[in-house]
């Protein structure tokens, strides 16, 4: 006899998930997450899911010692932290002058004289600006976070770095200070020439890293939803990711309990290595099961930080043009109007190159207005308008239970769980291929105009929002929904790596910002450059070869729906 499908989730078993998860500090490599590892593993084996370890080996990294003094004009030592990934120093560290460069953007950078000279910004360390820093000659860098230091993880190499990349690994050495400390720092610039020596020794080296995943099979399809989050922490986490992890154990308990209603499998996945280790986890996973995720993964949904008090912005919340309509329909259900954001490099999103479409990131957000949160840290996880991003306290020593909101946080289980059982249970897959192809049309429209007509694409503007015409959901819904789901999938394969990565199927991107069709983004640039330079016809050879990555996917779009005979 069938069971009755559960619609909502217990915020008695959230919460004792929660508390279980997130007693221990759970840096990515540790015995402490490795216990973390341990207690879910007993869990979901006696829910009946088939658990699978892997285990890998990466460059890891989180601060252990920092110092910084101004040793002149007087002598002043400031309390510090470093970063994850951030070069090591000698003992005696570096000692140069300082300069302060605003933002420490390439543009605050250009007007500056910081070659051999430490250079002090406002707001987040990021990976961009560690790299402008280098790339400006400055032998440190000192960042004022805000009221609270905010742990961060520097190296612009999303998951282990190869050959091509470990150049681009951090190697100017970085500090955070806060307000209080930085204001000292300015005040002392104000006065006259100052000189700091700063020391960095952060533990950076090659740790056994974990990853865990859980499955139950379809009844009817060899596919399956990956369900994703990360387990690692900064400090105890108990936001980020212990509520996220809660989440995923109790959509995953109360799935077991129905699981002959699962149409096609869930697999969730916990990952290490996240914070650490630049998403070294779910990238080993991304590159060791190519082929099963590139051919049985029908979508990824993952989750990062919610729950948390004052979480009341979800109309923000990230999905790809292709998930976005499915994911409005759930959010509608729990009272929300999705407005649409796209996804950004961030959160584990490491199946890009696969052609995986990605549903919901994190699902709640602070408001903007009258948050305490760094503006820093909403621009860094890609929020905007309403969304202030995660709390003031993310990524510090207060993301702790207190923070959480037990409310918001089974709102927001409720939400995933919803999510992922329409996805699991449905007879159809929910998504719109044709919005995908829309996307590329619009952006591609965009590119050629700001290149000032340097470049053609208006042919494939066309092409694609043609093939959006004969890919709809209407004429896709007149197939069968076995033949549809496979059209759904194979599409959303094409479409997706053009529209989201330069590397392609088979390398990861840099942990920076993305836009629609990012192998053309530098178009904007050819209307700046002189068309006789060298520069220019450098630019557009690139830039003619991604136009034919773009060709080339929009003709196996074609071939696709033509087999389909639509």
């Amino acid at each position: 006899m069938a069971t009755t499908p559960v619609k909502e989730t217990s915020i008695d078993e959230l919460w004792r998930q929660l508390t279980s998860i997130t007693r221990e500090v759970r840096l990515s490599g540790t015995p402490e997450e490795k216990r973390a590892f341990d207690y879910l593993a007993g869990e979901l084996e006696g829910w009946g899911f088939k658990v699978t370890w892997y285990e890998l080996d990466a460059l890891t990294g989180y601060p252990d010692k920092a110092s910084l003094k101004i040793v002149s004009p007087d002598v002043v030592e400031l309390p510090c932290n470093g970063y994850a990934l951030s070069p090591v120093t000698s003992d005696e560290g570096v000692t140069a002058s300082l300069v302060y460069a605003g933002s420490g953007a390439a543009a605050d950078l250009a007007n500056l004289d910081v070659a051999g000279k430490i250079v002090l910004t406002e707001g987040l360390a990021t990976p961009g600006k560690g790299l402008d820093a280098a790339n400006a000659g400055a032998i440190g860098q000192i960042h004022i976070t805000g009221e609270y230091i905010y742990e961060m993880c520097i190296s612009p190499v999303w998951g282990t770095p190869t050959p091509e990349t470990a150049h681009l690994l951090p190697s100017v050495p970085a500090i955070a200070v806060t307000n209080e400390h930085g204001a000292i720092l300015k005040a002392a610039l104000d006065a006259g020439p100052v000189e700091v020596n700063l020391v960095a020794q952060p533990y950076r080296g090659w740790s056994k890293l974990y990853t865990l995943t859980a499955d139950l099979p379809g009844t009817e399809e060899d596919t399956y939803v990956l369900f994703s989050g990360h387990l690692d922490s900064w400090h105890y986490g108990v936001m980020d990711n212990g509520t996220a992890n809660a989440t995923q154990m109790e959509v995953a308990r109360i799935l077991a309990t129905q699981k002959e209603t699962l149409k096609r499998g869930i697999k969730v996945a916990f990952w290490s290595g996240h914070s650490h280790a630049r998403y070294a986890g779910s990238t080993w996973f991304a590159d060791n099961q190519f082929d099963d995720l590139a051919t049985r993964c029908v979508c990824h949904v993952n989750i990062d930080s919610v729950g948390g008090k004052g979480a009341i912005i979800l109309e923000e919340a990230p999905t790809m043009a292709e998930t976005y309509g499915y994911a409005k329909e759930v959010l509608a259900r729990a009272g929300v109007e999705l407005d649409y954001r796209r996804v950004s490099r961030s959160s584990d999103q490491s199946f890009w190159g696969h052609g995986i479409p990605s549903c919901l990131t994190a699902v709640s957000e602070q408001s903007a207005e009258g948050s305490k949160q760094d503006k820093a840290i909403a621009a860094l996880l890609g929020t905007g308008g309403k969304g202030g991003g995660l709390g003031w306290w993310w990524h510090t020593t207060e993301d702790t239970l207190d923070k959480i909101d037990p409310e918001f946080l089974k709102r927001d289980a409720d939400i995933y769980l919803d999510l992922v059982a329409g996805l699991v249970t449905g007879e159809r897959l929910p998504f719109d291929p044709a919005a995908g192809l829309k996307e590329v049309a619009e952006a591609l429209s965009g590119y050629e105009s700001a290149a000032g007509g340097a470049i053609s694409l208006a042919d494939l503007v066309e092409k694609a929002n043609a093939l959006a015409e004969r890919g709809s959901k209407a004429a896709i819904g007149n197939l069968p929904a076995a033949e549809a789901n496979q059209l759904i999938a194979d599409l959303i394969r094409i479409v997706v790596p053009v529209n989201f990565t330069v590397a392609g199927p088979y390398d990861h991107d840099l942990a920076l910002g993305t836009r629609p069709t990012p192998g053309l983004r530098r178009a904007v640039d050819l209307a700046e450059l002189a068309p006789t330079s060298d520069d220019y016809r450098f630019l557009k050879t690139r830039l003619i070869r991604e136009r034919n990555r773009v060709a080339g996917a929009l003709r196996a779009c074609e071939a696709r729906l033509s087999a389909a005979g639509l």
